[in-house]
C-alpha cells in the first residue's frame, strides 16, 4: 500500500512539472505572438518594449522606432519553442512573411532568442542574437 502512495506521489510531482514548463511555453509563445504581431503593423514603439534589458541599453527607444525599414513583415508563423534547461532562456523560430524591396520572400527563417527576467519574456534584439532573416541557417543554429 505505502509503495502505491508513494508511485502516486511520484508521478503527480512529474506531471506538476511537466504542466509547468507547458505553461511557461505558452506565457513565452503569446509574448513571441504579440511580438511578431506589433512588428507586422509597424508599431516599433510596442516592438521595442519586447527588447530585454541589456537590448534597451544598446538600442536607444528613439532610434529602434524611427530607423529607416526597407523591410515590411506581412506575416508569420512560430514554427517551434526551445526552452532551455534552466527554463529561463528559450530560442523561438519564427517563419516570417516579409517584403524586401519589392520582392515578397515567404517563410524566410529567424531565430529569436528569448530571457526570463522578473518573471516576463523579453527578446535580444537583432544585433546581439544576431539572426535576420538574411542569415544563413548555419549560423542561426549556433
Amino acid at each position: 500500500m505505502a509503495a502505491v502512495c508513494c508511485l502516486i506521489l511520484i508521478l503527480s510531482a512529474g506531471c506538476a512539472a511537466l504542466s509547468s514548463l507547458t505553461a511557461k511555453q505558452e506565457t513565452l509563445e503569446e509574448r513571441a505572438n504579440n511580438y511578431m504581431q506589433a512588428q507586422i503593423e509597424g508599431k516599433w514603439d510596442s516592438a521595442w518594449l519586447f527588447f530585454d534589458s541589456s537590448s534597451r541599453k544598446t538600442v536607444s527607444r528613439e532610434s529602434y522606432i524611427y530607423r529607416t525599414r526597407k523591410l515590411s513583415y506581412k506575416g508569420f508563423t512560430i514554427e517551434e519553442i526551445k526552452m532551455l534547461p534552466a527554463g529561463d532562456q528559450a530560442k523561438v523560430k519564427v517563419r516570417i512573411d516579409i517584403s524586401f524591396m519589392g520582392y515578397d520572400f515567404k517563410g524566410a527563417p529567424q531565430i529569436q532568442d528569448w530571457v526570463k527576467e522578473s518573471g516576463t519574456w523579453f527578446v535580444k534584439s537583432e544585433s546581439q542574437s544576431r539572426s535576420t532573416p538574411f542569415t544563413p541557417q548555419e549560423k542561426q543554429n549556433k
